[in-house]
């Protein structure tokens, strides 16, 4: 078994943990680096998602642990990604990539707009009331269904749907993922049942993500909102580059 990979897999799960375990898109580096490996592209995406959970449960630990994590919000909206990824990957599978990619593509460029002229969002907390679940709960569903199949940029449109409803960055990070956690076993569990998954490739990426999950949740706690909103448009910047370099 040559150690190479392994060593590229590890090392790239360190490096997206690191960002991923704050504004989310860890596959964003993940994904290509299965695909250059060789593996067809259905069982990258599934190796991918069943190591994301593990980076799931590194930075929504250190999240516990720094007692910045709303854990019974993160379960509601949690079990409602969970079935958005179990009973959406039907509808998902008929849209082709190209016509996925420029769907998200705008997304991006709404949310980036969105928070360049609300500079305060994310920054200052607001009360969390019945029109924010109203808003955030089917959010969060639609979401599961888009990103139990596909995947990039579902953790930091996550953190987005958080930020806008009234919670800060650090929490709205830490409530994604957990919602990411719940979403991605759902989806790894179909994987599963479909043999669909590299079981070395995606425990070696999952070390690698739990570790940098636990470190970038730290650094993130440390460094406050400003920090993570900075962050933030760097890697939807990067995300929008991808999807526009594919179309």
């Amino acid at each position: 078994m040559e150690s190479l990979p392994y060593i590229i897999l590890f090392t790239s799960g360190v490096f997206s943990g690191l960002y991923g375990s704050t504004v989310g898109s860890a596959g964003l580096i993940n994904l290509p680096i299965l695909l250059f490996l060789g593996l067809p592209s259905s069982i990258a995406i599934a190796t991918n998602r069943l190591a994301v959970v593990l980076l799931g449960l590194g930075s929504s630990a250190r999240y516990y642990r720094e007692k910045k994590l709303d854990l019974k919000t993160g379960l509601i909206f949690g079990i409602s990604a969970a079935a958005g990824s179990l009973v959406g990957s039907n509808l998902l599978l008929k849209i082709s990539d190209k016509q996925l990619n420029i769907m998200v593509a705008i997304f991006l460029v709404v949310v980036a707009t969105v928070l360049i002229f609300k500079n305060q969002l994310g920054i200052k907390e607001k009360h969390f009331g019945r029109k924010n679940w109203a808003i955030a709960l089917p959010s969060t569903f639609l979401l599961g269904i888009y990103g139990g199949v596909f995947g990039i940029g579902f953790g930091t449109f996550m953190t987005f749907i958080f930020v806008a409803a009234g919670f800060s960055f650090i929490k709205s990070a830490a409530i994604a993922r957990v919602v990411g956690l719940l979403m991605s076993s759902m989806a790894a569990a179909v994987f599963i049942f479909n043999d669909m998954i590299h079981y070395p490739y995606a425990l070696t990426l999952g070390a690698g993500l739990a570790l940098g999950g636990w470190v970038g949740a730290g650094i993130g706690v440390k460094q406050g909102n400003n920090y993570i909103r900075v962050l933030y448009f760097i890697i939807l910047l990067a995300t929008l580059v991808k999807l526009i370099g594919v179309f």
